[in-house]
């Protein structure tokens, strides 16, 4: 990698593709990651787009510009950061059903998902937490990633995927008469969670536009506190948005973990989650010693 370091963008879109609008998107893209050395995960569907990707900063420049002709979207957000090295270790084109999985049938790209108005800037975000006590922050995202860092009051759904976040919301019945502000890392999850918040009668229902991701390059000091988890090898980023220095994959599970341990099979140093902790076999630099420290257990007299 250059002196300039790695730039890394996270972008989706929402948008209605055919499936040989599919086929078209995913062969310019694989095309561009090829001749331009691009990394990183783009998952793509009939519905649109989700991505995170990182390379040179020419390169990621050249390609937001073929992304928003490619969704027709010249004024399409992006979500920016850099770090040392290459977060990801190849580039993928994942063609899915759903861009971000909730298995809601009722979510259809060819209208409106969210009404106009709803969404916040970071800054009318920061005012209505600074200034309105007629608010419930909702965190959207799973357990592992709550766990390291949230807004400051934030009510914590508990959930290991996201498709969970409609049951729990029924489940636990969220004041119906107060504002709902809420936010996920980079804000495609708010998208699909906020009409299925307003077909269960909320009317008064924010989301933070951008997510954590661009509030923190306005308000790094600002009401999130901790680290936010992200989907690649930085495993977190810092209020400032640089990689976590505090968090580091967990082997087993690829949740961020901080337990130093000394593997049981090889004796190399290691990290993993308090979650694999309790389990011998997991107190291992990796699955393959987690295998054999298994086979070992199960052979003990």
């Amino acid at each position: 990698m250059s002196a300039q370091g790695v730039s890394i963008a996270a972008f989706y879109k929402f948008v209605a593709f055919t499936t040989e609008q599919v086929q078209t998107v995913r062969e310019a893209l694989e095309g561009f990651a090829k001749a331009r050395g691009l990394r990183g995960l783009i998952v793509l569907g009939g519905e649109g787009l989700n991505a995170t990707v990182a390379g040179e900063p020419g390169v990621i420049r050249d390609l937001k510009a073929l992304v928003c002709e490619l969704v027709s979207d010249p004024e399409l957000q992006f979500k920016d950061s850099q770090a040392d090295k290459l977060p990801f270790a190849r580039f993928k084109v994942d063609v899915r059903a759903e861009i971000i999985t909730t298995k809601d049938p009722l979510f259809s790209a060819q209208v409106s998902q969210v009404p106009q108005g709803t969404h916040l800037t970071p800054s009318e975000w920061h005012q209505m937490m600074e200034s309105d006590p007629d608010v419930v922050v909702v965190d959207t995202r799973n357990d592992y990633e709550t766990e390291i860092g949230v807004f400051e009051g934030a009510l914590d759904p508990k959930i290991k995927k996201f498709s969970e976040f409609k049951e729990f919301v029924e489940r636990d019945g969220l004041p119906k008469h107060k504002k709902l502000l809420m936010y996920c890392t980079g804000g495609i999850r708010c998208e699909k969670a906020v009409p299925d918040v307003q077909r269960l009668g909320y009317e008064n229902v924010y989301q933070l536009q951008g997510g954590i991701l661009r509030y923190l390059e306005e308000y790094p000091e600002g009401f999130f506190k901790g680290e936010c988890f992200v989907f690649d090898h930085r495993v977190a980023v810092d209020s400032k948005l640089q990689p976590s220095q505090l968090y580091k994959l967990c082997p087993h599970c690829g949740n961020p973990g901080q337990e130093s341990i000394s593997c049981v099979n090889c004796g190399e140093g290691a990290i993993i989650c308090h979650r694999c902790m309790p389990q011998s076999e997991r107190n291992t630099c990796s699955k393959n010693c987690a295998y054999h420290a298994k086979v070992k257990g199960s052979k003990a007299p």
